[in-house]
């Protein structure tokens, strides 16, 4: 295994690792210079630092530095850890934050203005879609990926449903736009957010679908998508969707379209997604 690949397809999938490298090492330790162990935020572990008493001890560690998102540097006497060959190792622990990962369903109009914003802020997007010629529309790039499938089955892109906090749905039909909302919210996560556009009509519509389909409606459900910034073209619809993104992830409060009674922002029926 190559270690470095691992860790960037880690990173890459959403995770956040602690990367433990030995820098130095006394003669007849078993961790030497240049070993690498990975821990991931799920207790994944991949590589070695030597093993035994170092190797636990350094892991515990690299829980904390999880926790923390503080690099550390420890130095250890083996024969204190009870291990039989002593000498010293000395540890790095770098704390390595995984690439945000946001799943975009429809790359009409909506999908194509707002993934740029959201690469912009650091996301990894995703954007599926069923026609072909989505991907003339949206170039694929490092943080940037298109993929063509039948919104009747999500299965391809399961992980990166299960390893994402944030999703929008904007396909090109009402009908797509439940399905694919049914099968995130049957899909094991960790959202955050997930927005819907449609007017309050849909959103009410959708609502007792989910519970006649006895499914639960999460708090980061947000249908009407967006914060009310007071405009309904395109561009100001996207703008009030990656606006209210960011107060997610600061948990800030906002404005949100789906607090307000008398919405009708991102009515489809003036926007083709």
């Amino acid at each position: 295994m190559n270690i470095y690949r691992k860790c960037i397809e880690l990173l890459e999938s959403g995770m956040n690792v602690v990367q433990i490298t030995v820098v130095k090492s006394s003669r007849g330790t078993p961790g030497k210079p240049g070993f690498k162990l990975l821990l991931t935020d799920n207790n994944e572990t991949y590589g070695t630092v030597g093993g035994g008493a170092l190797e636990h001890r350094a892991i515990e560690e690299a829980g904390k530095v999880l926790k923390s998102g503080e690099n550390q540097i420890f130095e250890y006497n083996l024969k204190e850890l009870g291990m039989k060959c002593g000498g010293r190792t000395t540890l790095v622990l770098e704390y390595l934050k995984g690439v945000k990962s946001f799943m975009l369903f429809g790359g009409g109009h909506i999908g194509q203005a707002l993934t740029p914003i959201l690469v912009s802020l650091g996301f990894h997007v995703t954007v599926f879609d069923s026609r072909k010629e989505v991907r003339e529309k949206i170039v694929e790039g490092p943080q940037k990926s298109v993929v063509i499938g039948d919104y009747n089955d999500l299965s391809p892109v399961k992980e990166r449903i299960k390893a994402s906090e944030f999703a929008f749905i904007a396909t090109h039909g009402h009908e797509h736009d439940y399905t694919v909302l049914k099968q995130i919210l049957e899909i094991p996560g960790d959202f955050r957010y997930i927005g819907l556009i449609g007017s309050r009509k849909k959103v009410k519509t959708t609502l007792e679908r989910l519970e006649k389909d006895s499914l639960a409606v999460p708090e980061y459900l947000f249908a009407p998508v967006g914060i009310n910034i007071g405009g309904d073209t395109a561009a100001e619809i996207v703008v009030s969707i990656a606006a209210e993104v960011v107060a997610c992830i600061h948990d800030v409060p906002a404005n949100h379209l789906r607090d307000r009674v008398d919405s009708v922002i991102n009515n489809p029926s003036t926007i083709t997604p």
